[in-house]
């Protein structure tokens, strides 16, 4: 696997392999390329629910229940829910990208509680995808697709997906690999030593890639001034 230990070595990688479609940042580079919902679902014991399909179909009804006096989900598409869902951190299907590398270098260093592990950067270049969400019917294979911008978030971080088919029969779901799916056209992993992540989160403040400017809102504003102040060492 490519190593790079600072943004011009990153952006250099960038050009040489010709990447430019989705990018992913993985603060440990042990994780799988997997979604939430997979992620879920070793909460609970075997024969709790039958399939992650049940799973997802439960949290989905959960949440358009209680969220209903503050907004009303129910008559929106499904996809279009799941994105609503995960914006709000409810487990999901959809795994989230970015179209901007640094963007996605951030999401590798952004915490340092992780910074005695290895990040990771995964570039995604899949056979197709779909120009905003209007036509994902059915889910049946992998599929990427660029969002309307339904919130804030997703413009602030460019943001794209992947959703996953869940089985109806199982709650084991396989990790994005090009041997798992059909619809994976060419992945790549660089990683990013942990000894590095520090200057590189304080070399991306400098080009404006920040938690104020990542996670808009109030939020992000006070975790900013206390890495910020901190030398971004918290």
């Amino acid at each position: 696997m490519q190593k790079v230990e600072t943004i011009l070595e990153f952006i250099a990688l960038i050009e040489e392999w010709n990447l430019k479609e989705m990018f992913r940042g993985h603060l440990n580079s042990d994780w799988l390329l997997i979604p939430s919902i997979a992620r879920y679902a070793n909460y609970f014991d075997l024969g709790y629910y039958d399939s992650l399909f049940e799973l997802e179909e439960f949290l989905i009804l959960e949440f358009e229940k209680y969220v209903h006096p503050i907004m009303d989900f129910r008559r929106l598409p499904m996809i279009e829910k799941l994105i609503h869902c995960q914006h709000y951190g409810l487990p999901t299907r959809l795994l989230d990208w970015t179209t901007n590398p640094l963007k996605a270098l951030y999401f590798a260093v952004e915490n340092p509680e992780y910074d005695e592990k290895d990040g990771q950067i995964i570039s995604f270049s899949p056979r197709t995808w779909y120009e905003g969400t209007k036509y994902i019917k059915e889910i049946k294979n992998i599929e990427a697709f660029y969002p309307e911008l339904l919130n804030e978030r997703i413009s602030a971080q460019e943001g794209c997906f992947t959703v996953f088919p869940l089985p109806e029969d199982s709650m084991n779901l396989k990790p994005l690999e090009k041997d798992n799916y059909k619809n994976v056209g060419e992945l790549n992993k660089v990683l990013i030593p942990s000894d590095s992540k520090l200057e590189l989160r304080i070399e991306l403040n400098k080009l404006g890639i920040n938690h104020r400017t990542i996670y808009p809102g109030i939020e992000g504003v006070a975790k900013w001034v206390k890495t910020h102040l901190s030398d971004y060492r918290v």
